[in-house]
């Protein structure tokens, strides 16, 4: 679910939905385009009362500049008559200097905006030269001045007072006329922009429906590639997470029959609406058994194949699929049932051990989903099958001598536990090669080696299969007969005596023989004391001249039967 989540986050990103949202941006461009056509038209507009008020701006202080110059030509004017100057006088020409100074600057810095410098030619020459002139009216209210410098002076400042006023008559004659100029071009580029802003919304509009139908069929098809490489990702998950489950659950399991319920498990949930079955071949790999089955056992509609090389999936050593039974190519092990199957061979160390069966309705086989979960299911039971296999060897070879693959003594003793805790009635017999030390000497270990190998065999030969016999250690062997009397396992061990002399009558070994002791577990409450008394029996059978079975009873020993060697 993680993983969908994130996989719908960042669908956002992908290419296809890139291609959508370009088509989107396109008609929105078309209509940003008109509107931004119109809105330009309405800025042309504006632009013209901006531009007006650009220049407009600078027609009040040119005004207040003639204002306050007209101010202190009048109080200069006054002092020129004659009038005398006080010190109210003299700070009312200061003020309106002041002022004239200030609305200068503002006057200059609006003239010095971008496109407004040459509004004003010869402003700051006339504006100087007023200033100079200003200044020298010091003098004339200096008592030491001539007439004829009052007179020069006099005369200066009101020369620079009509030069500047001029100039500054001359800028809002240029102020006006460039304002007229830019608000008749500036409404012409208005109607301009309103025309072509229009015509680029009906190109802008066809062109974003054109891109956008092309993107979005193309979109369409990308984002179900998308959709299916989605489901294939979570498919590859869920069958992911369903195999780490199955494989731990399988490591988990100690014995086959263990491993084939996890396995039973698996299949309802890798096939829950099919039929699923497991055969297995059996040790001699001739012959094949069910082992599980997902649906009811007694409904007969299992495979009835009997050999491993009567199943085509299990000789070829692959997964095969038969869509009907009636086709030509379907498994002749399949017609007459009427359905489909698909069948998963089980292989271990490279042999098909086993195949699995997964039916359904004729004409109708089993999905391509459904076919890999079961084959994920085979491939890691065949592992653990595998595993406990080879664990088994490995456990059995550890337990057995290596020279005749008898149970060891150490191995006899833990696996006669289970026996005694059952408390079921058991006879051990306690053997030894008669004379194997001079055999050994004569003919050499070779042959007593052979001779153990022989003896070894007739035992697995002649005892029953719940028996058990062990290598005790060297020539001397112990045989565990359980739910057996003295007098049965004499019967049993004199067939042992018997199968060995006819073994021996071939003449490929020397002739040797054995002797026997027997006791029972309702002799003695421990195994190693009921194999005392057996091997008390034994030594009697040694001192009554060998070749013999001696059974141990109360009144220590009682010789049952005997055969000459």
């Amino acid at each position: 679910m993680d993983l969908e989540r994130r996989a719908d986050r960042r669908s956002w990103y992908s290419p296809h939905r890139a291609l959508i949202a370009l088509g989107t941006i396109l008609i929105a461009i078309a209509v940003a385009g008109a509107l931004l056509g119109v809105s330009n038209a309405t800025h042309a507009m504006q632009d013209t009362s901006t531009l007006s008020s650009r220049y407009l701006v600078l027609q009040p202080p040119a005004r207040q500049l003639r204002s306050d110059i007209a101010t202190f030509q009048s109080l200069a004017d006054t002092v020129f008559g004659g009038a005398p100057a006080t010190n109210a006088f003299t700070a009312s020409g200061v003020q309106a200097s002041d002022a004239t100074d200030r609305t200068f600057a503002s006057l200059e810095q609006l003239l010095h905006r971008t496109g407004n410098v040459d509004l004003a030619p010869g402003l700051a020459t006339s504006m100087a030269v007023y200033v100079s002139a200003r200044a020298s009216l010091a003098d004339f209210v200096i008592a030491g001045a001539s007439d004829a410098q009052k007179a020069a002076i006099v005369f200066a400042e009101r020369k620079a007072d009509a030069t500047l006023d001029a100039a500054i008559a001359t800028s809002q004659a240029l102020v006006t006329s460039r304002l007229e100029a830019k608000t008749a071009e500036a409404q012409a580029s208005a109607n301009t922009a309103r025309v072509e802003l229009l015509l680029s919304l009906l190109v802008g509009g066809l062109l974003g429906i054109g891109c956008t139908t092309l993107f979005a069929w193309k979109a369409i098809r990308v984002e179900r590639e998308d959709d299916r490489t989605r489901e294939l990702q979570s498919r590859i998950t869920r069958r992911n997470e369903f195999e780490g489950r199955l494989q731990r659950a399988l490591e988990m399991s100690k014995s086959e029959s263990s491993v084939f319920g996890i396995v039973s498990e698996a299949l309802v949930d890798a096939a829950p609406d099919v039929r699923s079955e497991l055969l297995l071949a059996d040790s001699s790999r001739a012959h094949f058994r069910q082992v599980l089955v997902s649906s009811d056992p007694s409904d007969g509609g299992g495979c009835g194949v009997v050999s491993p090389d009567d199943c085509p999936a299990a000789a070829h050593g692959q997964t095969m699929v038969f869509p009907m039974s009636t086709a030509i190519d379907a498994c002749p092990n399949l017609r007459g049932r009427g359905c489909s199957a698909v069948c998963i061979p089980v292989s271990i160390g490279g042999n098909s051990v086993g195949v699995f069966h997964v039916t359904a309705s004729d004409g109708s086989p089993p999905t391509e989903e459904v076919r890999r979960d079961v084959e994920v299911v085979g491939r890691r039971a065949s592992e653990r099958l595998a595993m406990l296999r080879a664990f088994e060897v490995s456990q059995s070879e550890a337990n057995s001598d290596s020279l005749t693959g008898l149970m060891t003594r150490r191995s006899l003793e833990k696996s006669i536990r289970d026996l005694q805790d059952s408390g079921e009635l058991y006879s051990i017999a306690y053997g030894d090669l008669d004379h194997f030390k001079q055999l050994n000497d004569v003919f050499g270990h070779d042959a007593g080696d052979r001779a153990l190998r022989a003896f070894s065999q007739v035992l697995r030969d002649s005892l029953r299969p719940a028996d058990v016999p062990c290598r005790f250690g060297g020539e001397e062997f112990v045989i565990v007969l359980p739910s057996c009397q003295a007098d049965e396992a004499v019967q049993v061990l004199e067939r042992v005596r018997l199968r060995l002399a006819e073994r021996l009558a071939t003449g490929q070994l020397p002739v040797f023989t054995v002797s026997f002791g027997i006791a029972s577990s309702d002799q003695g409450s421990e195994f190693q004391e009921i194999v005392d008394l057996a091997d008390q029996a034994l030594l009697r059978a040694k001192g009554g001249g060998r070749d013999q079975i001696v059974v141990a009873t109360e009144e220590n020993g009682l010789t049952v039967g005997q055969l000459s060697g």
